[in-house]
């Protein structure tokens, strides 16, 4: 037997389909919460029977159409999207905050799977847990925004030295302006977890650069003039988008 219409309707892409984040599409009672039975209701005025899609943020996606309360009919679970084979983290000692959460919306749109907090020498700014539970929604809208599946992930801040120990994916890339290296983008071969190193306002400390260094850190030049802590992290991450375009021969 073949799904009936109205089902597989739901199953077509939908690319203007209103979105919702849930915990986890999987649940065997799926509801969407006050906000965004709000969102729904009260600015988007969605109508009984209207489609919208559900996403958790860890790959899974669920088509439905709304009902009153939040109540959901016709729900359909698509199959969870496994998370990117190649993902790039972008660790980065945050600017003012106005700047951070412009950097973790646009970090999430442009596909960054983790962004890690940095404490370097010459940054004294931290984040309290609070303002992580901030960017952390911020990066849940973006999510909804760019129409992924995988939320990015805001880690607590951590030293330089403990980001790198951690590492075991290809040789970071270290964010320098006026550098004349610059990456290879491009590649017929399947490109491996890749870290970014943005340093704050006021530059690496000689110790961190040695570590960055005896790390085997790659220096990319991102032009001649000097950029904002989120400017640099964001040409990193645009970048780093371009490792599975196949390169042109």
């Amino acid at each position: 037997m073949g799904i009936p219409p109205p089902i597989g309707a739901l199953l077509q892409a939908m690319p203007h389909t209103p979105r919702c984040l849930v915990t986890d599409v999987d649940e065997p009672d799926l509801r969407v919460d006050r906000a965004g039975v709000h969102h729904f209701e009260r600015v988007l005025r969605l109508e009984p029977g209207e489609p919208i899609e559900l996403v958790d943020g860890h790959g899974g996606l669920a088509r439905a159409r709304w009902g009153r309360r939040g109540v959901l009919t016709q729900v359909v679970v698509a199959p969870r999207t496994a998370p990117p084979t190649a993902p790039f983290v972008l660790a980065v000692a945050p600017p003012r905050p106005s700047r951070l959460d412009w950097l973790v919306e646009k970090a999430a749109e442009l596909g960054v799977s983790r962004l890690q907090l940095l404490k370097t020498q010459h940054s004294g700014r931290d984040v309290s847990t609070s303002r992580l539970e901030k960017l952390t929604r911020k990066a849940g809208e973006a999510l909804m925004q760019c129409r992924r599946l995988h939320q990015m992930e805001i880690a607590p801040s951590a030293s330089l030295e403990a980001v790198l120990n951690s590492w075991s994916g290809a040789a970071p890339w270290l964010a320098s302006p006026g550098a004349a290296t610059a990456p290879a983008v491009g590649s017929t071969t399947e490109p491996a977890p890749l870290l970014g190193l943005v340093g704050p306002e006021g530059g690496w400390h000689d110790d961190e650069l040695s570590l960055a260094q005896d790390s085997g850190a790659v220096p990319v030049g991102l032009g001649s003039g000097v950029l904002r802590v989120e400017t640099a992290a964001l040409a990193l991450a645009v970048i780093a988008s371009l490792r599975d375009v196949p390169a042109r021969r």
